[in-house]
């Protein structure tokens, strides 16, 4: 039950919206229609394809940008697919060659050369298969890609490929989104784009999966212990599979949350500096550590009031702030109680470690 990496088998996928994903997921492939796998991070979006992927068997190319979130350009020679589910040995000398060139074991000339094996290719697989899946995890980066134009492609793909699918994940639904729904002045890569929520679980879902993993290894505990770590990790399943993988390998309830929460505040803060690699201004640090010192939120007056007597920023530029912290997932804005908040209890303390780095109190 507690794998910490990405889950391939269903009978170890756990939630009832990640079971209607994987179902809702196999009625898209089937109509072709383009898809986008939302929620933030740690959810289990890609343990939801590398499922579907174990279960159906299609082909296809999977592509991960993941470790690409930090970075402000990525050149189009580090878009090699991280898993492909293609038979070389059936394809003919162009697209074999083709192949080469998108995987990089031929290095293209330029952009251009890059951008047109990518096509051919998928279109001599379009002809070939009849249904072929392009993933791309992390999409939101895709605008940072440098030297060939991705989005551009995808358009392709669902103006001319009938017999491919494109699935995008994307764990700062915001900014995909806004790949998703352009401004009227730019064009949109696909007539339709059908969109999957992934939440993080609820407190009776995160309790659930905790009890049925510690019983299946005949781990005792508490209730009231498994209620500490829901509520300190934030019915993250990621950061709820690394506490149920310490006990499970041994470790006490105490000991065993210390580590995860440790490990979830980490992993938080490696997102963070990836996130002001982008959005490089120590407002953004401070919006968020005045964010941390509230459990319950800040309205815009409250955040304002705090904000703008510790930086030289104008009203203006918060409100650009706030808006990329609640696209990036980061806070959560409630609409009907007009507050803002930090999303999960690790982020909150990462957010206190890189704040102190910067000189925020």
């Amino acid at each position: 039950m507690f794998e910490v990496r990405p889950i391939t088998d269903e009978k170890n996928l756990y939630g009832r919206r990640h079971k209607e994903a994987l179902k809702q997921l196999k009625e898209n492939v089937e109509e072709r229609t383009f898809t986008a796998i939302l929620g933030p991070r740690r959810v289990g979006k890609t343990s939801i394809i590398r499922v579907f992927l174990n279960k159906y068997k299609y082909r296809y190319i999977y592509y991960d940008l993941s470790p690409f979130m930090g970075k402000q350009g990525i050149s189009y020679t580090e878009l090699t697919p991280a898993i492909m589910n293609i038979e070389v040995k059936e394809l003919s000398y162009h697209a074999q060659l083709n192949l080469g060139l998108v995987r990089l074991d031929v290095k293209p000339e330029n952009g251009v050369q890059f951008q047109n094996a990518l096509i051919n290719l998928f279109r001599e697989l379009n002809a070939k298969y009849d249904t072929l899946l392009v993933i791309i995890d992390e999409a939101q980066v895709m605008p940072r890609i440098r030297g060939i134009n991705l989005p551009g492609l995808l358009q392709l793909i669902s103006n001319t490929m009938d017999n491919t699918t494109v699935i995008m994940t994307g764990s700062m639904p915001g900014l995909l989104e806004k790949i998703l729904s352009p401004s009227a002045s730019q064009p949109m890569f696909a007539r339709y784009v059908d969109r999957i929520y992934i939440p993080r679980w609820t407190p009776e879902e995160s309790i659930g999966y905790l009890k049925k993993g510690l019983r299946e290894a005949k781990v005792p505990y508490t209730r009231a212990e498994l209620e500490e770590a829901v509520e300190e990790l934030s019915n993250v399943p990621g950061f709820l599979a690394y506490y149920g993988r310490q006990r499970v390998g041994g470790m006490g309830h105490d000991e065993a949350l210390i580590e995860a929460s440790s490990y979830a505040v980490g992993v938080w803060e490696q997102d963070l500096e990836a996130f002001l690699n982008i959005y490089s201004t120590k407002a953004y640090v401070t919006t968020l550590w005045v964010l941390a010192q509230s459990k319950f939120g800040l309205t815009r007056k409250e955040i304002a009031g705090e904000v703008l007597r510790r930086e030289e920023v104008s009203d203006r530029s918060l409100t650009r702030i706030l808006k990329n912290l609640v696209l990036s997932g980061m806070i959560e804005h409630s609409k009907k109680r007009g507050k803002y908040r930090i999303a999960e209890n690790p982020l909150a303390k990462a957010v206190q470690n890189i704040a102190h780095k910067y000189g925020i109190h």
